[in-house]
């Protein structure tokens, strides 16, 4: 009996490394466990940031680190993660997330936050582009749009949980244990990645210089990259401002903010999945990307014409849903591009670089605008950009023949 168990444990271990549906679990675990460590900060940092001696500007500072690392270490490790394969990676990665939440639960200057912050950006790339080029090595193309739309739900949930977890450990439990728990967790995630015998890819000789710019696919790439730097732009301009103005307009809690994005992000949730099984099905990404784009600066024009806090929760719920349509149907667009270069570590190496571009973008350009203008303006302007992104993308599509 005692000779049947290892079989029996390898058999089943064989089982996880050949099924899509188990390797998708763990890359949304891998996701889940790090957007839920990006919002863990979020209730906690401005609580114990005065204990520092920290103002607003070095604040800020700290979270933008995290779209910095991420901008810039993106392709090399989707890149590496081509040659040495997804899995160790991921494991890394997690490894490296583990380390910087337990260096935040210990860091007592704003040199040691500003360092775990580093090594969670860094951390993050690995695992977003090994995680990401996984599930396009594993999946049948024909549901990877709908694979992907379920990996980018556990964003949403990640990121509505990570507040509420980390405000609710830091008042029972105190600062240091608010992330020496969570960091058990994510080591234990990556424990289980690296049980896991994953089949992954490994480019042989080396990514050359064909894998990041396969030919003739220049027009492609930048109407990928369009797409998903108006997503994440949107997302860059509506985290930090929009807090604001429902503060100033409907005089609104902490709480009810707090509901607000929950409810962006729900709706996001729910919609990614959904736009990519849509994708899979019957494609139509000039409908999905070129309306969604469109259909998304008609919800922020709704919200800011919205005379009740109900009508505007409306407005940023379809918002969620727009901007999903929007950016799922990328994801197997890139893949399909670079498949043929055997550099799906790459493809999504260049997603994540998209994103962090928009990500850190929307945040300083509504910066520049805020001096200028009253917040209602700088949101009707990113509805105008992104209408007219929109219509181009409509065309531009419909050129380029996607499907």
């Amino acid at each position: 009996m005692t000779t049947r168990e290892p079989h029996r444990f390898h058999t089943f271990r064989d089982r996880i490394a050949a099924s899509p549906d188990a390797l998708l679990v763990l890359v949304v675990l891998v996701i889940f466990m790090d957007m839920m460590i990006y919002g863990l900060l979020i209730p906690v940092f401005p609580q114990y940031a005065p204990r520092l001696g920290v103002d607003e500007s070095v604040i800020g500072v700290v979270f933008g680190i995290y779209a910095a690392m991420l901008l810039l270490f993106s392709i090399p490790m989707g890149l590496l993660s081509d040659r040495v394969g997804r899995r160790p990676l991921i494991v890394v990665g997690m490894l490296l997330l583990a380390l910087a939440t337990v260096f935040f639960g210990f860091s007592t200057t704003v040199t040691h936050l500003i360092v775990a912050r580093t090594v969670q950006g860094i951390s993050a790339a690995a695992t977003w582009s090994a995680g990401l080029a996984l599930l396009a090595d594993t999946c049948d193309p024909a549901r990877l749009g709908e694979k992907m739309g379920v990996a980018l739900s556990a964003v949403g949930l990640g990121t509505v949980l990570g507040p509420v977890v980390g405000g609710l450990l830091f008042e029972y439990v105190g600062y240091t244990a608010t992330f020496l728990v969570p960091a058990v967790l994510v080591a234990s995630v990556g424990l289980v990645v690296l049980a896991v015998p994953v089949r992954t890819c490994r480019q042989e000789g080396g990514p050359g210089r064909s894998a990041m710019l396969p030919r003739g696919t220049l027009l492609p790439l930048a109407a990928c990259a369009a797409a998903i730097i108006m997503v994440s732009g949107t997302y860059g301009v509506v985290d930090p401002y929009l807090p604001v103005y429902l503060h100033a307009v409907f005089s609104t809690s902490p709480a009810l903010i707090g509901l607000v994005f929950a409810v962006l992000a729900v709706a996001a949730a729910i919609a990614q999945p959904a736009a990519g099984r849509i994708y899979d099905r019957h494609g139509g990404s000039r409908y999905l990307i070129g309306g969604g784009l469109l259909l998304s600066g008609v919800a922020i024009v709704a919200a800011m014409q919205a005379p009740t806090l109900v009508l505007l929760i409306a407005a940023i719920f379809a918002l969620g849903v727009t901007l999903s349509c929007a950016l799922v149907p990328a994801m197997p667009i890139l893949a399909d591009i670079y498949r043929g270069q055997g550099s799906q570590g790459a493809a999504y190496g260049m997603y994540n670089t998209f994103f962090s571009v928009g990500l850190s973008a929307g945040p300083f350009a509504g910066a520049i605008l805020a001096g200028r203008w009253p917040l209602p303006v700088i949101f009707l302007l990113q509805a105008v950009v992104l209408a007219v992104m929109g219509a181009l993308g409509w065309l531009v599509i419909g050129r380029l023949g996607w499907r």
